[in-house]
């Protein structure tokens, strides 16, 4: 049978019909595996994950709607452009993911909790997050037998406290539910440095570090902190350096509504991070208790005054 020239012109548009739609197949593909791969990242936030949950499906219903034009389904290269929508569409319900809602969720709660001044809440949900990120790092190579049961156990504590959405009775008695004991232990010993730190900014002379320590400044900017019987030898040693010894406290301390900036740094290597405070305990308490490195120094510096 002969093929009329209308009849080759109308084939010739449908095919390059076709791979016009497999072409945005393709792009459509290409754009949603990275955002895939979001949900396999430890470091993922609230924001990453919703952005990508929210993505994926509507990526998976265009494509839908793609393969339903003619020839799309059929063509020799869409297998390989769903093959990448495939791996998204898994992501979504990998227990990576799961476990990525419930480690910001549990971030929330503990920022919440640190503000509430709740030490065992704060301490719990920080080694909830800090558990579930591990698990998700660890997926990449696949999970031991007992990183798995790890996963099933933290998700688990993680539910009795309300940070997910499966629902676990609390006990009858009303009692909360029970904590790992170096949860407990780390709790007390962070309630511990509250106190202590309730007197305000420890002194910086090695040789002193008491706590309540007053703010000092040389005539030219701001000094260290200091306690009044610590400034003359401060100044002497000042002096030994040729520097001139003028340090004192500065006339009415503090202002009752400056800020204080805390900044966390490498002893050992690069980096830092910056946490502003309203209060000299909440200072003093931020050094003792946030450490970003393995070897974390400090300093405290007033940052604005009314």
């Amino acid at each position: 049978m002969t093929t009329t020239l209308d009849e080759w012109r109308a084939r010739a548009r449908a095919a390059q019909e076709t791979d016009r739609q497999v072409r945005r197949l393709y792009h459509l593909a290409y754009r949603i595996a990275p955002i895939g791969r979001i949900l396999a990242s430890p470091h993922a936030t609230a924001a990453d994950v919703a952005y990508a949950t929210a993505r994926i499906p509507r990526a998976s219903a265009a494509a839908a709607r793609l393969l339903t034009l003619p020839g799309v389904a059929d063509h020799l290269e869409t297998p390989y452009a769903l093959s990448f929508l495939t791996t998204a569409e898994r992501a979504l319900t990998a227990p990576s993911t799961q476990l990525l809602k419930t480690a910001n969720t549990a971030r929330a709660a503990a920022t919440a909790a640190s503000a509430n001044n709740d030490d065992l809440r704060c301490v719990l949900f920080s080694d909830i997050e800090d558990r579930c990120r591990y698990l998700v790092d660890a997926a990449h190579t696949g999970w031991t037998r007992h990183e798995r049961a790890d996963s099933e156990a933290v998700l688990d504590l993680a539910a009795r406290w309300g940070l997910s959405d499966t629902r676990i009775p609390r006990p009858a008695d009303g009692d909360q539910p029970p904590v790992p004991a170096h949860i407990t232990q780390e709790a007390a010993r962070r309630a511990e440095i509250r106190a202590r730190c309730a007197a305000g900014i420890r002194c910086t002379r090695t040789t002193c570090l008491a706590y309540g320590a007053v703010w000092t400044h040389d005539g030219t900017g701001q000094g260290p902190f200091l306690c009044p019987g610590c400034i003359p030898a401060a100044n002497a040693e000042r002096a030994a350096r040729g520097f001139a010894p003028t340090l004192k406290a500065v006339p009415g301390g503090v202002p009752a509504h400056a800020r204080y900036s805390v900044t966390l740094y490498n002893g050992s290597g690069s980096g830092r991070r910056t946490v502003t405070c309203t209060t000299a305990q909440e200072a003093q308490f931020t050094t003792e208790t946030v450490r970003p490195f393995n070897n974390t120094g400090y300093t405290i510096h007033v940052t604005t005054t009314p």
